[in-house]
């Protein structure tokens, strides 16, 4: 049996869950997974079942130990991540009042349209994003619609938080949320590390019902004798406090310092840029979450569902086609596919809010064929991008971004990389890592543990690019003009 320091890294995601287990040098020796199990009501309720979360984490972490094959004492921290913007309630034990009240689920709907009215500039300024189906209004929702219950909620925390706990046998009073989860509770103030008493009476939300801001390298107690148990590993083990699951993709990835920008090509396309500031959009294009370091921000937006549009358009228009053959095909194409312009928000834009944008394709003709048509899915999600660059730019005079980082799904396509770098005019970049969310949290067991001292110097020895896709300044020129008409595209596309 291997018997060196390891840590293990658990991310609690909304498709699924995924432990592993890592040595000094960061090599992953063995993963394990669990499900994330969503049950949809018919009134629009969408929740997971506590013990489903926590029989599944368990799972995931049991197959990854097996698969190591380390010594059960050379575990010395364990750390989570997990969904960002839903809630659950636990009573003064830890025990679950509440399901996890996923951020898919829009009940409350009209609490934020009421917080929306109220406190929507008051929200951006203190929290740094406009208000949105998260904490705030589902907290409402649990205050208005189900008064019972609310009355014996102590906390409200996430899944994350509550398996963390759970494994350390805390009590409510203990109850944590570490600051990268701050912007999606619309209650707190992000620059000053602290809930925001003006927000928490303008909603008539008591402080007591919160829980207590931390670092993401705080330690929050130590493994119990019982987990221990159930685990298989020794009691004692220290537990980090950890962080919401895009800021532990961020940490893996290398979005250690200013300039250097994140593009996840996942279900949801996702553009961060690593800033040492926060920025207030009132326009409510792009938003700002603290990163697991206390010096750096994320400044960010995502196209909802931006990577399913490809898979939607296989299984409607290519089906049995592979994607190799679609990206040789649409290489051949002229950038910019001869005029054809496409709008990926097909489920509604996210950031600004604006539920009823559809998808559009903007200036086909008869000479456009199949190729064209997939090819500016790639293009508009660049496009997007695009928008968002050039607002926080626009909002960080002087900030220069030096690269961007591709992970995901969509890293894998060359041809996209190369369409985006030349889009944005930045160099594109893919990393050594596909592990990245729980590869961020083995960054942090290792620094509570104090097997390293300086996170972001060892990030970047650990991360390494793999492959560079450099702008071509034709293509750029190229789409820059185009890239007007996407703008007036995006006003034909609200219904």
């Amino acid at each position: 049996m291997i018997s060196v320091n390891c840590f293990i890294g658990v991310d609690i995601g909304t498709t699924g869950i995924r432990a592993g287990i890592y040595n000094e040098s960061f090599q992953l020796l063995g993963d394990g997974n669990g499900k994330s199990i969503l049950i949809r009501e018919d009134d629009g309720g969408i929740y997971q079942k506590p013990e489903d979360i926590y029989t599944e984490t368990v799972m995931a972490i049991r197959e990854a130990l097996g698969k190591s094959g380390i010594s059960p004492e050379s575990v010395v921290a364990f750390s989570f991540d997990g969904q960002m913007a839903g809630i659950m309630g636990i009573d003064e034990h830890w025990n679950p009042v509440t399901p996890y009240d996923s951020w898919l689920d829009t009940r409350c709907s009209s609490e934020l349209d009421y917080i929306m009215a109220t406190a929507r500039d008051k929200i951006i300024e203190k929290s740094g994003i406009v208000p949105s189906i998260n904490h705030a209004p589902k907290i409402l929702w649990w205050k208005n619609k189900r008064p019972e219950v609310f009355e014996r909620i102590s906390r409200f925390i996430q899944p994350a938080a509550w398996i963390a706990g759970l494994f350390c046998g805390l009590k409510a009073e203990k109850a944590f949320i570490d600051w990268t989860y701050l912007h999606f509770s619309g209650l707190a103030d992000i620059e000053e590390l602290s809930w925001s008493n003006e927000l928490l009476e303008i909603f008539e939300i008591p402080l007591d019902k919160l829980p207590v801001i931390v670092s993401p390298f705080s330690v929050i107690g130590t493994l119990n004798r019982e987990m221990a148990g159930v685990l298989g590993v020794p009691s004692g083990i220290p537990v980090a406090a950890g962080c919401g699951d895009a800021a532990s993709c961020f940490l893996g990835a290398g979005g250690v310092k200013e300039g250097v920008a994140i593009d996840i090509g996942g279900t949801a396309s996702v553009f961060s840029l690593t800033t040492n500031r926060m920025v207030v959009d009132y326009s409510a294009l792009v938003y700002s979450s603290r990163a697991v370091s206390t010096n750096l921000w994320h400044v960010m937006s995502y196209i909802n569902g931006g990577g399913q549009n490809l898979e939607w358009f296989v299984n409607n228009f290519a089906r049995g086609t592979e994607f190799d053959r679609l990206n040789k095909e649409a290489e051949k194409l002229n950038p910019g596919c001869d005029g054809l312009v496409f709008v990926p928000h097909l489920e509604g834009r996210a950031y600004p809010p604006q539920p009823d944008m559809r998808g559009t394709w903007v200036g086909f003709t008869r000479k456009h064929n199949l190729y064209h048509f997939y090819r500016s899915i790639l293009e508009g999600i660049g496009f997007e991008y695009l928008l968002y660059k050039n607002r926080i730019v626009e909002l960080i005079p002087g900030i220069k971004v030096s690269e961007v980082r591709a992970v995901g799904g969509g890293a894998k396509s060359d041809l996209w990389n190369k369409i985006k770098a030349d889009i944005l005019g930045v160099e594109y970049k893919t990393i050594n890592r596909e592990d990245i969310a729980i590869l961020g949290q083995a960054f942090i067991g290792a620094k509570v543990s104090g097997v390293i001292e300086d996170v972001q110097e060892v990030v970047e020895k650990v991360i390494r690019i793999e492959k560079l896709f450099s702008p071509d300044g034709e293509n750029h020129r190229l789409y820059t003009g185009l890239f007007e008409k996407y703008l007036k595209s995006l006003d034909l596309s609200l219904i």
